[in-house]
């Protein structure tokens, strides 16, 4: 896919995964919108890799369509260029914060899933009419490794949006070939981001020990650009473990899993 001088709009972009994967995509070539709650942080990302910002929560349906709307309308940058088309969503905006379900009151667990599953179902349904008006595009959804498995998660409510959000993803692969939009999922491990760290300064030494090495913010958005580079992988989900290699996970067909 060609990126330069498309615009890139990413949720989360203020720091960590999503401002490692904006300032990727920036140096592509790409105008990238940085949407975020964090003003101040999102701004100076954007700043730093020459986007544009965008003040939105995206846990809203009002803030997911503000955050489209600003990537639409995109200018182009640097100035001077003519104005690009919308070509790569990066749903990247999620997290949970204590209680968890059972604990956690409805709103508050409602939320979880709004942020984690429901914008991203949103943002996907905003941008294909544009992406396909500019002859294609990308979606790159950002899941967590929280969804895999059956073991259980401190957060059931964090885990299964991010397993849903996998198997969104993957029933969008038709999309390439109806209307020229991709759609991929990464899912990462443990990443070195602000939030990780947070969490695991309340981690005993033991706990930490225990840990598998931290991925950098680079990392995953070079699996991102894999993910852009290759038509053929439409649908399919990446597992981005530190220690070892990136793998992508088997096609299952549900109606004989």
């Amino acid at each position: 896919m060609e990126l330069d001088g498309k615009i890139a709009l990413v949720t989360g972009g203020a720091a960590g995964i999503g401002a490692g994967i904006a300032e990727r995509l920036a140096a592509e070539g790409m105008d990238v919108v940085v949407a975020d709650l964090d003003q101040e942080a999102g701004a100076a990302t954007a700043s730093r890799i020459g986007g544009s910002f965008v003040h939105a929560d995206v846990a809203s349906t009002a803030g997911v369509r503000a955050a489209v709307d600003a990537a639409c309308r995109s200018s182009g940058r640097p100035s001077g260029r003519s104005p690009g088309r919308l070509g790569v969503l990066v749903a990247n905006a999620g997290g949970a914060g204590a209680p968890s379900f059972p604990a956690a009151d409805p709103e508050r667990w409602s939320h979880t899933l709004d942020l984690n599953l429901r914008a991203v179902m949103l943002a996907t349904q905003l941008v294909l009419d544009p992406m396909a008006e500019a002859g294609g595009g990308a979606i790159i959804t950002v899941a967590s490794v929280a969804g895999l498995g059956t073991t259980s998660h401190d957060s059931p409510e964090y885990a299964a949006a991010k397993a849903g959000l996998m198997r969104f993803t993957a029933c969008l692969a038709p999309l390439r070939d109806s209307i020229g939009v991709r759609a991929n999922c990464i899912c990462p491990g443990l990443v070195d981001t602000p939030a990780s760290r947070r969490s695991r300064a309340g981690l005993t030494p033991a706990q930490r020990d225990a840990l598998p090495p931290a991925l950098a913010p680079a990392d995953i958005a070079a699996a991102a650009m894999r993910f852009l580079a290759d038509d053929n992988l439409a649908g399919r989900i990446m597992v981005c473990r530190g220690g070892e290699p990136n793998r992508l996970l088997p096609l299952v067909d549900w109606q004989t899993a």
